[in-house]
């Protein structure tokens, strides 16, 4: 799914630089140029960003 249209960015690709190590949204927004147009994408890519990194629950 796009979530930034300005610059063509998936959620995908916020996943992909969150596992190459990306941590904060300024990192993301450097690597990528999410949220530097319009930044209506700001918010959902910093929780994607932050679904990322967080760690996998054990399934119960």
């Amino acid at each position: 799914m796009y979530i930034c249209l300005c610059n063509a960015i998936t959620e995908r690709d916020v996943r992909e630089c969150a596992r190459r190590g990306c941590c904060t949204f300024d990192e993301l927004s450097s690597e990528l140029g999410v949220g530097t147009c319009c930044g209506r994408c700001r918010p959902v890519a910093s929780e994607i960003l932050r679904e990322s990194q967080s760690p996998l629950r054990p399934a119960a």
